[in-house]
């Protein structure tokens, strides 16, 4: 008797495999400048709010090679605390920022101020002109006018004490 046995040969297939390696560096050289160091109102009554008649100074992006996005924020004075809405009452202020080459009407849901840093856009701390926001502002000789708006508190304990309110300027690559 004969046998016979029948098999079944595959073919095995071999694989080969490869990478890319992916490298980035983050930006570093993000700089922002405020032109002028200090502004000052003078003295003003209580419930008084002052509105100048021109930019109180000029922020430029001195990034050489980066468009940028600022936020603003304030550090509040020793002696008044920042209301974004309504009218400040006692130790109490509103400052508003717009950016523009004019200033536009002026509310409090997209001009006030506050301890936390909010981005800009065309609308907020904007006059609503996208070339003349702090949204995507180009590198190195561009400046962006800023205009501030103080409304006084309603009273204070203070009179004739100079308050300091620090407004800062961040920025973030755009």
């Amino acid at each position: 008797m004969v046998m016979a046995v029948a098999g079944v040969m595959g073919l095995a297939y071999g694989g080969s495999t490869d990478s890319i390696q992916i490298k980035v560096t983050m930006v570093t050289n993000i700089e922002v400048d405020i032109l002028d160091a200090s502004y000052n109102f003078g003295i003003l009554a209580s419930k008084v709010t002052s509105d100048p008649a021109t930019r109180v100074t000029q922020v430029q992006n001195t990034s050489v090679d980066n468009r940028e996005d600022w936020q603003l924020n304030l550090t509040n004075p020793a002696n008044w605390t920042v209301v974004t809405v309504g009218t400040p009452g006692p130790e109490q202020f509103m400052l508003m920022a717009q950016f523009g080459t004019s200033k536009t009407t002026w509310d409090s849901t997209n001009h006030a101020l506050s301890g936390t840093a909010q981005y800009c856009s065309v609308n907020k701390f904007g006059n609503g002109t996208y070339s003349e926001c702090g949204l995507d502002v180009p590198t190195t000789t561009d400046t962006r006018d800023l205009w501030f708006r103080l409304t006084m508190p309603s009273e204070s304990a203070f009179p004739g004490t100079e308050q300091t309110i620090a407004v800062t300027v961040t920025a973030s690559a755009g």
